[in-house]
């Protein structure tokens, strides 16, 4: 979900292994072994199926073929990392069920994907999110874009291959950076050889897996203090039965209102444009499928949020009653990561956005726009840490949070960090410093917005340039058509074509394609030129408008 993550959970390495004692039985052994073989099966059974045959839409796209449940079930274990395993747990655990509320901004966050995003992309057919970027301004966007994805997928993989190795490293004794290979090695091997198929069925046998997990650590371990019943009491009495908060503040760390409408942003980040997510929509059978798949992954995010915010209420009543070792309670607050998926997920959803919905922007200003964004976003991130370290204040809490990544990705933003006790409000920079990560996207895709717009404006919008009507969104058009035709009277809503003056009852020929067919098409596209200029989009685009 876009994170930034403090992964504190109570068992943690140690940098002395003579202290780590292993508390794996051979079962867990086993477990864990058969856990890496079967996906790695997964991925040698689809490369063997197909060997030889195997042709570029089979392995990047799964041959446009899969059912909507296994790319719901590969949505979500695409963020669903034990960054999020351990970092959910831990944020309930230190600080309440505040967080809980996050579940509110799922709604819009999977909604508005699947009805505007999704669609455009798909019928594209692309292979890549950002060939949608070549296609709406040009190659220097699309490389542009890319880089900045493959810089915060970077940052990402490392993050969710430490986060597991270092809780094997905690509970074992495993060597951290042989566990680190170890996973990066089988992970790319079932990746490679098996496509995105083998990565979409591997995916859905590692939720599995996640699931009953987490299931089993709340049962087991709710029924080693006494029930559920009683780790509801025990989190009441200490105060970690959280209300709501509505305080407006986008600097107050959590809050209603920058959990349900700032995690909206961060769901868009992750789920609307993010190429992890996109290209398993693009992989499904038909624009429906992928549509639902959409709509199947939000009752399934509830459900891992839900359990996360359970195993951080058990873990809390599990150690009132056995307090933790030395080791334990001396564990680091931010120790398995912190992500900059906010500050670099934000900029690329401010980029897609301002393609999508802006007609007039263009290749100039989209660049400008990015780098404004992510200059922005790095200096607010960075900015808080190094302020943080010059107080000498312990970094706890982070103001970041652990949570499904289902992120900020924007799974993770890169976590700001905050004194554990402040005498004062902090102002000045200090001040944009201490801004929520949960509003990293928010703000950072608008600076890109904001920049993108103004810099198209004064460069000339498209004027002179190609616009495919395919790559845009119709926003006014879509929120005209909600009004009751009365109202749209009323207000003298008219479409596009009306305001041009375009009749198309005086042409007798149809309009097929976005061109007007007949002896008057040299009258109609003056028209449509005319009233397109202010406007600087292409009067191709409005004829198909008026088509549509």
């Amino acid at each position: 979900m876009s994170v930034g993550v403090t992964t504190s959970t109570p068992l943690s390495p140690t940098s002395d292994t003579n202290v780590i004692t292993s508390t794996f039985s051979v079962v867990d052994y086993v477990v864990f072994v058969l856990l890496l073989v079967l996906s790695l099966a997964i991925g040698l059974y689809h490369a063997y199926r197909g060997w030889g045959r195997h042709s570029i839409g089979q392995l990047l796209m799964a041959d446009r073929k899969m059912g909507c449940l296994p790319v719901a079930l590969s949505l979500l274990a695409t963020f669903q990392s034990a960054v999020a395993i351990l970092g959910v747990p831990s944020e309930i655990y230190r600080f309440g069920t505040q967080y809980w509320f996050l579940g509110c901004s799922y709604f819009l966050g999977l909604l508005i994907p699947a009805h505007v995003f999704i669609p455009v992309f798909y019928r594209l057919h692309l292979t890549s999110a950002y060939e949608y970027l070549e296609l709406r301004f040009n190659t220097a966007v699309r490389v542009c874009g890319t880089v900045t994805f493959i810089f915060q997928m970077v940052i990402y993989m490392g993050v969710v291959l430490y986060a597991p190795s270092l809780a094997l490293n905690a509970v074992t004794g495993f060597d951290l950076w042989l566990s680190v290979l170890t996973l990066g090695i089988v992970c790319t091997i079932y990746t490679a050889l098996g496509g995105l198929k083998a990565v979409i069925w591997t995916d859905v046998f590692q939720t599995l897996v996640m699931f009953l997990g987490q299931l089993v650590v709340i049962i087991v371990g709710s029924a080693k203090v006494g029930g559920l019943g009683h780790v509801w009491d025990v989190a009441s009495q200490h105060g970690l039965i959280s209300g709501i908060e509505l305080d407006p503040d986008p600097f107050v760390r959590h809050t209603f209102w920058t959990l349900a409408f700032g995690g909206v942003f961060m769901m868009l980040s992750l789920y609307g444009v993010n190429q992890a997510q996109v290209q398993r929509y693009l992989s499904s059978r038909t624009e429906k499928a992928a549509v639902l798949s959409c709509y199947v992954v939000f009752p399934c995010q509830q459900v891992v949020l839900c359990m996360g915010c359970l195993i951080g209420l058990v873990m809390f009543a599990y150690y009132q009653e056995y307090p933790m070792s030395t080791q334990q309670s001396q564990a680091a607050p931010d120790q398995a990561a912190l992500s900059i998926f906010g500050m670099v997920g934000g900029p690329l959803l401010g980029l897609f956005c301002l393609g999508m919905f802006f007609p007039c922007a263009n290749p100039p200003g989209a660049i400008i726009g990015l780098l404004a964004g992510l200059i922005m976003a790095f200096w607010i991130g960075i900015g808080s840490i190094v302020t943080s370290m010059n107080s000498g204040t312990a970094p706890s809490p982070l103001n970041g949070s652990s949570f499904s990544l289902p992120s900020n990705l924007t799974t993770v933003t890169l976590a700001t960090v905050m004194p554990s006790t402040t005498l004062s409000k902090p102002t000045g920079l200090q001040r944009l410093y201490s801004l929520s990560y949960l509003w990293y996207s928010a703000h950072n895709s608008t600076t890109v917005i904001v920049v993108g717009l103004a810099v198209s404006l004064l460069t000339g919008g498209m004027r002179g340039r190609t616009l495919n009507p395919q790559t845009i969104y119709p926003v006014l058009p879509r929120l005209l058509a909600l009004l009751p035709l009365s109202c749209q009277k009323r207000l003298h809503c008219k479409t596009r074509s009306q305001d041009l003056s375009v009749d198309t009852t005086a042409f007798p020929e149809k309009m097929s394609n976005g061109v007007l067919r007949g002896s008057r098409d040299k009258e109609a596209m003056a028209v449509a030129e005319e009233g397109s200029a202010h406007q600087g989009i292409s009067p191709t685009f409005i004829l198909q408008e008026t088509s549509l």
